[in-house]
């Protein structure tokens, strides 16, 4: 007679690891793809993070340029503000977008 080879019971451990691989992969709440999302996800916040540390740094030092000297805070309320003084018209000219 042959023998009947039970392959559950053969492979029990294999399979249960498999099993496990594939649960912690893809369907636990930690798993690989989740991790690797939110991995991805930090470093998009890095790079937003320096790139806003940059800008706040150029506005520290645009506003240390402009308190520093009235002559240059005028300028700028007038250029991007349009402020004027009371005996003046200021005429706004834009040009055309193509």
């Amino acid at each position: 007679m042959l023998k009947q080879v039970n392959y559950v019971n053969k492979y029990k451990f294999v399979i249960t690891l498999v099993v496990f691989a594939v649960w912690m992969l893809f369907f636990d709440g930690n798993s690989a793809l989740f991790i690797n999302k939110q991995y991805n996800e930090l470093l998009d916040l890095r790079v937003q993070e320096r790139f806003l540390k940059k800008e706040i740094n150029e506005m520290n030092q645009q506003k240390i340029d402009l308190f520093s000297d009235n002559d240059k805070l005028e300028r700028y309320a007038r250029e991007h503000y349009y402020f004027k003084k009371d005996n003046e018209d200021v005429y706004v000219i834009e040009e055309a977008e193509d």
